[in-house]
Order: C-alpha cells, then structure tokens, then sequence
C-alpha cells in the first residue's frame, strides 16, 4: 500500500517537473517579447546561500505566472504577469516576512517594416510584502513601479541584426535607467550568438523541437515591506548575475516544456532589519534549478 508521505513526495516531483527556464526574480520587458499568445508558469529552487562575515544563510524560492495576448496585425502584445519571491533568511531578523510579490501589466507596442523595427514596452507594477499585499490602505508610492523600453532593431544582413535602446527596470535591484545594446548572428542554421548588454545568449537547436542555450544576464528586483506589526516600512533589495543552461522541448503544438540549471552569482541583499537599522550584505553564489511549462493558444 502506497503511503501518504511517498504519495507527497511523488506529487511535489510532479509539479516540479511539469508546472515550473527563466525563473527569476526581475520582471523583463526589455527583451524582446515571444510574438504570440502563451500562458506560462515557472517555479526554481535556490541552494542555500550563506552571507558574509557568517552572518546568516537564505534560501531562496520563485514563482512566475505570465499571460500574454497578441493582436491579430501583430503589432500589439498586452496581458498580465505575476512574480513571487521567497527568501527564507536565518540566523538574524530582518523587517520583511521573505514573502514578495510583483503583479505587473506589460504592453508591447511594435512597428516594423522588412529592416527595421521600434518597439515600446510600458509595465506599470506593484511590488511589495505579503502583509502589505493584503492590506491595500497601506500601499504607498514606493510600492509602485514603472517598467518601461525603447528599443529599435535594424537588420544588417540575413545572418545579423543590431539591437540598441534604453531600458528602465530592477533587474539591477534599485531602480536604473540603462541602454540597450546587442547582437543577433546566425552563426549556423543551428547555432545562434546573441551578444549584448544586459543580456548575451548561445543557442543550439538540436532539432525542429528541442533547443539548448547558455545565458547570462543581472537578476533583481525591489520590493516594498512592513514589519509584523505594519508599524514600519522599507525597502528589500535583491541583485545578482543569473547564469543558466536550459533546455527547451516542445511536447507538441501547443506546449513548449523547458528545464534549466544555473548559478546566481555575486548576490547582494540590502534590507532593514527589526531594530530599524540597514544593512548591505554579500552572499555566496548558489545552485538553482528551474522549469517552465508554457502554452501557446
């Protein structure tokens, strides 16, 4: 007879495996959107990372929900995402409960012609702690955020393409405003170089339906929270370079699986703790493993 535990544990590999690449704590509009329409769900799972001085050690876990709609001239893409960040801090207490959430409403307005495109990219966001979350008369301005991109593509030849803007997110944890600028060359009809900054990418397509790639690109996020007693508020800030290798399969028309490993590295953490001070903490890379399941409709 099948026990309640091994029956848990068979489950939790389930959902793992089939409702969790990219998996990450930023929310991403300056890269350029997958033009169709597609519910996806993401979930990854971070090793321990220790802080500096032997500080203390967090855990990290990450949920994503995106759901994007392409108009039918393909010059619009609208819809909605969710990011969930939890970060299990120990050994000192910090003023947020670890429990963060951004909703965010992208739209993606696009004109191109055969050589050159222009796309700009807007996300108004609220990003802030559970307790804030549920209690909306305690949201303020610095709960919100706006996400925003201008970037233009200007193909070169059929083999390369030049990319180049201005971005304005948290990927970098604080707010910043920085340019856009890449490479697209088709090195081989199977190999493919994205070179850039924020964000450089080699893909290798196996066949029609499986795609590996390598890719690294600054990972953060800002969120506003309030201690347990919603008496005291700050900001929590996360930034760190995600390294990743994933692997796409497509498991028919319709549904694209992707799993993926990668390193976080050179974490940094800036936070209140309950005594009201501030602190700026460095944390040991760490090990993740993601996966996505994402349907085109």
């Amino acid at each position: 007879m099948i026990s309640r535990q091994f029956f848990s544990h068979c489950m939790s590999l389930f959902l793992y495996l089939f409702c969790i690449q990219d998996s990450l704590a930023r929310v991403d509009i300056c890269r350029t959107p997958i033009a169709y329409s597609y519910l996806s769900m993401e979930i990854s799972s971070h090793n321990k990372s220790a802080f500096e001085r032997n500080l203390g050690e967090t855990e990290q876990e990450n949920f994503n929900l995106d759901l994007i709609i392409r108009s039918e001239d393909n010059s619009l893409l609208f819809g909605v995402g969710y990011r969930y960040s939890f970060f299990n801090i120990d050994m000192f207490d910090p003023q947020t409960n670890g429990y963060l959430h951004t909703f965010f409403l992208p739209l993606h307005r696009i004109s191109q012609n055969d050589v050159r495109s222009f796309r700009f990219s807007i996300a108004p966001a609220l990003s802030a702690s559970s307790n804030v979350m549920k209690n909306p008369g305690r949201y303020t301005v610095d709960a919100f955020q706006l996400l925003a991109a201008l970037v233009w593509d200007w193909r070169l030849s059929d083999r390369v393409s030049l990319q180049y803007g201005l971005c304005g997110d948290h990927r970098f944890g604080n707010y910043r405003i920085y340019p856009l600028i890449g490479v697209h060359w088709q090195l081989h009809p199977v190999w493919t170089i994205e070179l850039g900054y924020p964000t450089s990418q080699l893909r290798y397509q196996f066949s029609a339906g499986s795609t590996s790639s390598l890719q690294i690109t600054p990972d953060g996020n800002e969120w506003y929270v309030l201690d347990k007693n919603l008496a005291q508020h700050s900001q929590f800030v996360y930034q760190s370079y995600a390294l990743e290798w994933s692997f796409d399969w497509q498991l028919g028309a319709k549904l694209t699986l992707t799993t993926s490993v990668g390193r976080q590295l050179h974490n940094h953490y800036e936070m209140t703790l309950r005594d009201g001070s501030r602190v700026r903490l460095a944390g040991e890379s760490a090990t993740r493993f993601a996966a996505r399941l994402r349907w085109r409709f």
